[in-house]
């Protein structure tokens, strides 16, 4: 069953959400199917993202994600985790 994340950024910016989002591309990490993200009035980010499972989205991150954060970023972000989020699995799903 699909897996859906929500995200608010705590820390980050929209600006760092852009600065790592260039470094990691836009063509679709496997196992994703759908992620939209926006800027909050606080000048943070916030997203929605659907993955195929938690697995593929755990993938993505440890080889895409984080590394990019690291280079574009920094240390410091990586060491101050993941933003607050919220996730669960899909028990009802409509596609159009």
């Amino acid at each position: 069953m699909p897996w859906v994340q929500i995200q608010k950024a705590a820390q980050a910016t929209w600006d760092d959400y852009e600065r790592v989002q260039t470094k990691i591309g836009n063509d679709a990490p496997q196992g994703l199917i759908y992620h939209a993200a926006g800027e909050q009035p606080n000048g943070q980010w916030q997203a929605v993202s659907i993955w195929e499972s938690e697995d593929h989205y755990n993938r993505f991150r440890d080889e895409k994600l984080l590394p990019a954060v690291r280079e574009t970023l920094g240390d410091q972000m990586v060491d101050a985790g993941p933003p607050p989020s919220e996730t669960f699995e899909t028990k009802h799903t409509i596609k159009p």
